[in-house]
């Protein structure tokens, strides 16, 4: 578990929620869309891809220098 400093903003939670919202969102509209199970799994998949590479990129943009 990772422990945050007093005053430090945790938002993991609202992002998990995000993603979780976003990727639910964007495979039910394809998948009724194009009636097509598989598409609907590789577009989701590339999603996750998406969201994880601009997670990846806020967590270094973000980062302290010192904490590293």
């Amino acid at each position: 578990m990772i422990w945050r400093k007093p005053g430090e903003r945790r938002c993991t939670s609202s992002f998990c929620r995000l993603v979780g919202l976003v990727l639910c969102s964007n495979a039910s509209m394809v998948y009724f869309a194009l009636d097509s199970l598989r598409v609907a799994v590789v577009t989701t998949l590339a999603c996750s891809l998406l969201l994880q590479a601009g997670y990846f990129g806020c967590v270094l943009f973000f980062a302290d220098v010192d904490d590293l």
